[in-house]
């Protein structure tokens, strides 16, 4: 069956964080083969697994909102919140907004004290069980942050997770009906332990879903931007990817008429504090070879999807290139892309979000003049030095199929992602438009080889002092020996 595609531009207005309001005009193209509300779309490969894997993703941004509405935030409110995030570094669980009454443990403390919230076991529990029903041989071939471990010593909590999986389904009849749902609390505690971390260390070599049920939990908490990640990983490659953004406020074009002579001016800006309060946000998703949709998340079947075209867009010059970054991440050096920046002429911060897929969402969705450069703090022989894989699958393919863009490591080679839970074979990130990437990878390496010069100098000059206070220790004790062998003599 074949595909029709339609010109699509439209003119919206966004209002940003300093109250202004911006016009901008946006250019997709309607594929008619990606409408299909609940039955497959034409015969494609990888169609079943896109289409349980976005009605998947639907279903678990509604058990998100829930808990997130519940915290009674404000448009005013998550906008002071999202903004006082945005100058701490690491907020503690402990300043998130107070929950309304009966709902005082929305967030929990793990033990390595990231925040974790109901929404997080209770959107991993609802993902799983749809692959599980749908794709019975991939039951237990999963990856993803949460075991279930907390919840079987906190059966309080526990009972409010299974509340609220047991309470969000979607509207449609037929569509809840193509996903799985755990029939018990039990059963909902042995899915969510199908992504534990005793499997860290499989190696990704046959099929395999990999998820982040709710990326960017501190932000969620502040009431800023969040992502419901997912990945079908096949053979070390990404397939499928689709990443749900239950708070990003935009609303996605309607196709225009065929032929129209499409074109672009401005950007989307997704920024932490412009929230859709009240919607149910957007969701990004891609097949391998078959290029990027954007379709509104709702409540019951899948809304209609557009693609997205950036190569219609204008081509960056180094000097327009805007550095997408978390000024406040512990894992990585913001000194080094700011300097970046500086040596392109490029502005910096020119978006600043915490959620790492809410990072390449603002890259599919801005203008081909978006580069990430991530350069990791550890250096690969320090423990923990590995980013999760659950923190980038599924959203470099969207970014890489909407057109033009490029992911590597910073080492210019491709993301390995059948080293299991850690990116191991990868080193740091840089995603960028094909048409700058070259340079950022020369200046990455140019960095990269003047920190060796400037460690090797300091190497040389602590081994020359060492040498040196060596040598004096040894002029000071012949010195003595001989005082002290006078003395003898005498």
């Amino acid at each position: 069956m074949g595909t029709t595609c339609q010109a699509a531009r439209r003119r919206i207005s966004q209002r940003g964080r300093d109250g202004a309001t911006r016009s901008i005009t946006i250019f997709f193209t309607k594929d008619s083969a990606s409408n299909s509300q609940v039955d497959l779309p034409a015969a494609r490969p990888y169609a079943e697994e896109l289409l349980i894997a976005e009605l998947a993703v639907q279903r678990a941004a509604i058990a998100t909102k829930r808990v997130l509405r519940s915290l009674n935030l404000t448009q005013a409110a998550v906008a002071g919140e999202a903004n006082q995030y945005l100058d701490r570094q690491n907020p503690p669980p402990s300043e998130a907004p107070s929950p309304a009454s009966g709902s005082e443990a929305v967030s929990h403390a793990k033990l390595d004290k990231t925040p974790v919230t109901i929404a997080d076991y209770a959107a991993q529990a609802l993902l799983i069980s749809a692959f599980s029903k749908a794709f019975p041989v991939d039951r237990f071939s999963f990856i993803g942050e949460e075991d279930a471990g907390e919840l079987s010593r906190n059966a309080a909590l526990a009972e409010q997770v299974w509340a609220l999986v047991a309470g969000t389904r979607l509207d449609d009849a037929a569509a809840e009906a193509k996903l799985g749902r755990p029939g018990s609390l039990a059963e909902m505690l042995d899915l969510i332990n199908r992504c534990g971390k005793k499997d860290a260390t499989r190696k990704l070599a046959g099929r395999c879903w990999v998820m982040d049920p709710v990326d960017g939990t501190s932000a969620f908490l502040q009431g800023g931007q969040y992502a419901i990640a997912l990945a079908l990983i096949e053979g070390g490659e990404e397939k499928v990817g689709v990443v749900g953004c239950p708070n990003l406020r935009f609303e996605p074009p309607v196709p225009a008429v065929t032929g129209e002579d499409a074109s672009y001016s401005g950007v989307y800006k997704v920024e932490e504090s412009v929230v859709d309060v009240a919607g149910m946000g957007l969701m990004l998703a891609a097949v391998k070879g078959q290029g990027a949709t954007v379709r509104p998340i709702g409540t019951s079947a899948l809304s209609p999807s557009v693609r997205v075209d950036r190569r219609r867009l204008p081509a960056p010059a180094l000097q327009d290139l805007q550095f997408v970054d978390s000024s406040n991440s512990p894992a990585t050096w913001t000194h080094k892309v700011k300097r970046m920046a500086e040596l392109t002429q490029g502005g910096y911060p020119g978006t600043d979000i915490y959620s790492s897929h809410m990072r390449y969402a603002a890259m599919v969705l801005g203008g081909r003049e978006n580069v990430q450069v991530r350069v990791p703090q550890l250096l690969p022989s320090y423990p923990g030095a590995f980013w999760s894989v659950w923190d980038h699958a599924g959203s470099q393919l969207i970014y890489t199929e909407s057109g033009a863009g490029k992911v590597t490591d910073i080492a210019g080679r491709p993301i390995q992602f059948g080293a299991g839970a850690k990116l191991s074979a990868s080193w740091g990130i840089i995603t960028a438009d094909e048409h700058v990437y070259g340079d950022i990878l020369s200046l990455v390496t140019q960095m990269q080889n003047e920190d060796k010069e400037v460690d090797a100098k300091r190497a040389e000059q602590m081994a020359g002092a060492k040498t040196a206070t060596i040598e004096t220790g040894m002029v000071e004790a012949a010195k003595t020996a001989r005082r002290l062998g006078t003395t003898s003599n005498l």
